[in-house]
């Protein structure tokens, strides 16, 4: 009787529980949550912020300088909005599985042309508001030169990103069991050259010049406000408010560009990043590295604060919202039609009218006069 006996010879590699490349992905994703929701929130209140300055400045607003760098500025944050932060969402969503090399390349070239232009206009700007107060006497610049300034800064923009469709593409990170990821970072086919090192010199010396020319752009303007009184100011017509805006924009600009350009300078000179790989680090780094996009979305929030005129506008229309949502079916507001260009239109007249509805509903509803419409 012939007895078959089956030894099973076990491997080590069989014990070993290797990640997968998703496994790998969603634990660097989640170290990364505090960005991607830092990005969500960015990109929509940036879309409506942007939409909302685009549409009042476009409507309301007659044609000056100022706003035509408003218009430009809020063009370019809302591209960035729609095009720059959802490529660093899915690059944070998807670290190590960012395939489409062509998406990569788009996306960090159509990137820096928004982060670089916004740098630009906002320098336009500071001459612009350094030319009228401090040189009074001299030809100011005109609407049709402020155009074509903040399209000089849209290609000169062009002109120092278009090396990220070079340098950034697919980067390999070869992990543990064989796994490989894709990364939209520094190409691996130029990672060991010089060119990332010069590129990124570059852009630091970019940065740091237009820092240094705003503070004393805004600084000389700042002291020559402190001599002004009110009947040269009047003479040359000369608005510190909108001053007082176009200082507030600068400022957010360079705090929020500041974290980004300490991070960059730190890798390059230090060859690698120099800070530990600790958990905080890990979720906070990318983070920081995206700090700048605040600059696209602060900007309504500034001329809200700073601008009476742009303020009462979005108070009224959103009254016209509230009434159109909540009263859109009663006998007295039905008598009454609302439309979105009145409120653009007309300010006083629509406030007159919403008054007369007001007083109407609470005719035939006592009860709530007390709560609707608080301040």
């Amino acid at each position: 009787m012939n007895i078959t006996s089956e030894v099973t010879v076990s491997s080590p590699l069989q014990h070993t529980n290797f990640k997968t490349l998703e496994e790998f992905n969603d634990e660097k994703a989640r170290q990364r949550l505090p960005t991607i929701i830092f990005l969500c929130i960015l990109i929509a209140f940036g879309i409506i912020g942007n939409m909302v300055v685009l549409v009042v400045y476009t409507l309301r607003y007659r044609s000056s300088t100022f706003r035509t760098y408003i218009l430009t500025l809020a063009a370019v944050d809302l591209l960035s909005c729609l095009i720059a932060m959802p490529v660093e969402l899915v690059d944070n969503l998807y670290p190590l599985m960012f395939f489409i090399e062509g998406f990569c390349k788009g996306g960090r070239f159509l990137g820096h042309v928004f982060k670089i232009g916004s740098a630009f206009i906002i320098l336009v700007m500071a001459v612009g508001r350094f030319k009228k107060i401090c040189r009074p006497f001299s030809k100011p610049i005109s609407v049709k030169q402020a155009q074509i300034l903040c399209t000089i800064a849209i290609f000169v923009a062009i002109l120092f990103a278009w090396p990220n469709a070079i340098i950034q593409g697919m980067r390999h990170h070869y992990l543990k069991g064989g796994v490989i990821g894709y990364d939209c970072s520094i190409d691996d086919k130029v990672k060991m050259t010089i060119y990332p090192f010069v590129y990124t010199i570059v852009l630091t010396v970019v940065y740091t010049s237009v820092f240094f020319s705003l503070v004393v752009l805004y600084t000389i303007v700042i002291l020559k406000l402190q001599h002004h009184n009110q009947a040269e100011e009047k003479k040359h017509r000369v608005s510190p408010r909108i001053t007082k805006i176009m200082i507030a924009i600068t400022v957010a600009f360079i705090l929020s560009y500041l974290p980004d350009c300490i991070l960059d300078a730190n890798s390059t000179f230090n060859k690698g990043n120099t800070l530990p790989s600790t958990p905080v680090v890990l979720g906070t780094l990318p983070l920081l590295a995206r700090a700048y996009f605040v600059n696209n979305v602060i900007n309504p929030v500034i001329y809200f604060v700073g601008e009476s005129k742009f303020r009462r506008i979005i108070k009224l229309s959103m009254l016209w919202i509230f009434h159109y949502l909540f009263h859109r079916k009663k006998n007295a507001v039905g008598s009454q039609h609302f439309q979105m260009s009145d409120t653009f239109r007309n300010e006083d007249q629509l406030m007159v009218t919403m008054r007369q509805t007001t007083s109407s509903t609470r005719s035939q509803h006592p009860g709530n006069q007390n709560s609707e419409f608080k301040a």
